[in-house]
């Protein structure tokens, strides 16, 4: 005899991180490269939560080159396709995008410290170039909780009871994330560097 009516489940204070494979990545992956090998030669670079790597100026999206072109509307599109899950009934008339972006290059060792990106909604990484590595953490993107004084034991198998979760990146996946997600990038452990390209989103009203 059932002796109660399941009437679903409330996504409490959720933290979506949504999951995209770029189509056009191995198309535009060469074109890419060199892009940003012309913009490492004129860009010494700025250090934020970067240790031996380079990360460029945030201007990302004011570029013009066809290939991080191609990759603005990719993330813009993404980013476009999650807010309207969530919001369905999102006003994009009353709203102007504001984005930036960066390139982050991890040499070997290069990792980026736990951090967030205040003032923004969506915040999200590309992966252009993801060596081949032993270590099975070399180069893994960790997220954490962002609830505090969590005082409860863990449920196995429910991700939303854990502290922590790890991806494990792939040439051409896209992640998108709320800003007010802390994270942080295992070190690289390959020979070769690891390539990204990260960018923040908001909505200002118009």
């Amino acid at each position: 005899m059932q002796s109660v009516d399941f009437k679903g489940i409330h996504p409490l204070f959720f933290s979506p991180l949504s999951f995209f494979r770029l189509t056009s990545h191995d198309a535009i992956k060469d074109q890419l490269l060199h892009e940003i090998d012309l913009l490492r030669a004129n860009d010494p670079g700025i250090v934020r939560s970067n240790w031996n790597g380079w990360h460029s100026r945030s201007d990302l999206f004011d570029l013009t080159s066809p290939a991080i072109r191609k990759l603005q509307l990719a993330i813009l599109e993404a980013v476009r396709c999650v807010t309207t899950q969530l919001s369905p009934t999102f006003d994009w008339a009353e709203h102007e995008v504001q984005a930036e972006g960066w390139v982050n290059v991890l040499g070997t060792s290069g990792l980026n410290t736990p951090h967030d990106h205040p003032g923004w909604v969506w915040s999200g990484c590309y992966y252009l170039k993801v060596p081949d590595h032993e270590n099975e953490l070399s180069g893994n993107i960790e997220f954490m909780d962002v609830r505090t004084g969590i005082r409860t034991l863990t449920l196995d198998g429910a991700s939303c009871f854990e502290g922590k979760f790890r991806v494990r990146p792939e040439e051409g996946m896209l992640l998108l994330f709320p800003s007010y997600l802390r994270h942080w990038v295992y070190p690289n452990d390959a020979d070769s560097e690891r390539i990204t390209l990260a960018f923040n989103i908001r909505y200002l009203s118009k």
